[in-house]
C-alpha cells in the first residue's frame, strides 16, 4: 500500500515538473520573439523581409504556377485521352436469336510539330511571367526603400520636436522666475505658454505621422500591425558619380518590364507558328473488334480526319498576330517611357545633390550653434521673446527643411535605382 502511494506521488511530482518545464520553455520562446521584434532593422533587413513576406508579391508569384500548369498541359504526349466505345445488340431471325457486339479504341495524334510548338509557346509565357514577377519585386523594393527613408526622416523630425519641447520647457521655467521677479509682463508669460503648448501639439502631430508611415512599412514588409517595428539607418549625403548614358544603357538592358514585353512578342510569334500548324486537323486512329454470332469475327482499323473547309484557324491566327502587333507597339512605347523616366530621375537627382550641398556648405554648420546661442541670449535677457521666437522658428524650419532635402536626395537615388536597374550604394560610390 505504501509503495502505491509513493508511486502516485512520484507521478504527480513528475507531471508538475513537466508542466513547469513547458511553461518556462514558452516564456523563454516568447522572450526571444519579443527581443527579435524589438531589434532594430536596417534597410537591407527590410528589403529581405518584403521579398519573403509581402502579400502582393506572394500573389504575383503564384502566376508562375499558373504558367507552369500551362507547360504541363502542353507537354502531354497526346492532345486528348484515348476513347473507347462499345456496342451490343440482338439480331432475331426465324430460326434463332443472336447477340452481336462491337468494341473500338481511338486516339487523336498531333502532326506538323504541334506539341513542340505548343511547348515553346508555354515556355515563352513562363519567361514573360518571370520578368513580370521581377518587375513587381523591383517596384516593391523601391516602395520599401522610399517608405523606410520617409520613416527615418520622420524619426528625426520627432527628435527635433522633442528638442524644441525641451527648450520651451526650460524657457517656461526661466520665464516664470523672471515674471516673479518683475522682469517681464504677463503678456510675455502667456505668449511663451502658448508657444509651449503649440510645440507639444506639433510633437504629437509628428509622432502620429511617424506611426502612419510605420504602418505602411509594416504592410509592405508583411508584418502584423500589432508587432513593434524599430528601424535604424543613416539619413545623410553620400556623393555618387553617375552618367546619363550609362543609366540609359543599363535600363534598356536590364529593365524587367521591357523584357516582359519582348518575351510577350516572342510568345505571340511562337503562337502564330502553332496556329498555322493547326490548320491541318489532327488525325484520329482507331482499331475495332466486331463479333457476330453465326459469322466470322472482324478485326480492323480506321483513320479519320476533319476537312478544313470552314474553320482554318482564322480567328486564332488573327488574335495571335494582333497580340504580336500590340507587343511591338508597347515595346516601342516602353523604350520612350524608359528614356523619359531615366532622364527625369537623373535631373531630379542632380537638383537634390545641389540642394544638399547648399545646406551642408552654407546653412547647417551655423544652425546648431545658433539654436544654443538664441536660447542663452533669451535667458540672459539680451533679446525679448518675440526676437527669440522669430529666430527659433526660422532655425527649426531650416533644420526640418534640411531633413526633407536629405529625404528627397535619398528618394532620388531610389528612383534612379528603380528606373535603371543599378544599385549605386554598392557599386558606384565615390
Amino acid at each position: 500500500m505504501n509503495f502505491r502511494i509513493q508511486n502516485r506521488k512520484l507521478k504527480y511530482i513528475s507531471a508538475l515538473i513537466y508542466l513547469l518545464f513547458q511553461v518556462l520553455l514558452c516564456a523563454v520562446l516568447n522572450a526571444q520573439i519579443e527581443t527579435k521584434n524589438k531589434h532594430p532593422i536596417t534597410i537591407d533587413d527590410a528589403i529581405e523581409m518584403a521579398l519573403k513576406h509581402n502579400l502582393e508579391l506572394a500573389a504575383v508569384r503564384k502566376t508562375f504556377d499558373q504558367a507552369e500548369a500551362q507547360l504541363i498541359r502542353s507537354s502531354l504526349l497526346f492532345p486528348a485521352n484515348p476513347r473507347i466505345s462499345s456496342e451490343i445488340g440482338t439480331r432475331n431471325s426465324p430460326e434463332s436469336r443472336n447477340t452481336d457486339y462491337n468494341v473500338s479504341l481511338s486516339q487523336e495524334f498531333e502532326v506538323f510539330g504541334q506539341r513542340r510548338k505548343r511547348i515553346q509557346v508555354a515556355r515563352k509565357n513562363i519567361d514573360s511571367v518571370k520578368f513580370q514577377i521581377e518587375d513587381r519585386e523591383r517596384k516593391i523594393m523601391a516602395q520599401v526603400k522610399s517608405t523606410f527613408f520617409q520613416a527615418l526622416t520622420n524619426q528625426e523630425i520627432v527628435k527635433l520636436q522633442l528638442e524644441l519641447v525641451d527648450i520651451f520647457k526650460r524657457l517656461w521655467d526661466a520665464t516664470q522666475e523672471r515674471y516673479k521677479a518683475g522682469a517681464i509682463c504677463v503678456l510675455e508669460l502667456n505668449t511663451i505658454q502658448i508657444q509651449f503648448g503649440i510645440s507639444k501639439q506639433n510633437l504629437l502631430t509628428a509622432k502620429n505621422s511617424l506611426q502612419n508611415i510605420l504602418l505602411n512599412l509594416k504592410l509592405l514588409l508583411g508584418m502584423e500591425k500589432e508587432k513593434p517595428l524599430n528601424i535604424i539607418g543613416e539619413l545623410n549625403y553620400k556623393p555618387f558619380r553617375l552618367y546619363l548614358n550609362d543609366l540609359l544603357n543599363s535600363a534598356l538592358d536590364y529593365r524587367p518590364d521591357l523584357k516582359t514585353l519582348e518575351f510577350e512578342k516572342e510568345r505571340a510569334s511562337s503562337e502564330i507558328a502553332l496556329r498555322k500548324s493547326e490548320i491541318i486537323p489532327n488525325p484520329e486512329l482507331s482499331g475495332f473488334f466486331q463479333r457476330e454470332e453465326g459469322s466470322d469475327d472482324i478485326v480492323g482499323g480506321e483513320i479519320s480526319i476533319s476537312i478544313p473547309i470552314w474553320d482554318r484557324k482564322q480567328s486564332e491566327l488573327k488574335r495571335a498576330r494582333t497580340s504580336k502587333d500590340i507587343a511591338e507597339i508597347r515595346i516601342e512605347n516602353k523604350y520612350m517611357q524608359i528614356q523619359n523616366e531615366v532622364e527625369s530621375a537623373y535631373r531630379s537627382f542632380l537638383t537634390a545633390v545641389e540642394s544638399v550641398k547648399i545646406f551642408d556648405n552654407e546653412i547647417i554648420p551655423q544652425i546648431d550653434e545658433n539654436l544654443k546661442l538664441n536660447e542663452i541670449s533669451y535667458r540672459e535677457g539680451k533679446i525679448n521673446f518675440v526676437g527669440f521666437l522669430t529666430v527659433q522658428n526660422n532655425l527649426i524650419e531650416t533644420r526640418t527643411a534640411y531633413l526633407n532635402t536629405l529625404f528627397t536626395y535619398n528618394k532620388a537615388i531610389i528612383n534612379l535605382e528603380a528606373v535603371s536597374g543599378i544599385k549605386f550604394r554598392k557599386v558606384v560610390r565615390k
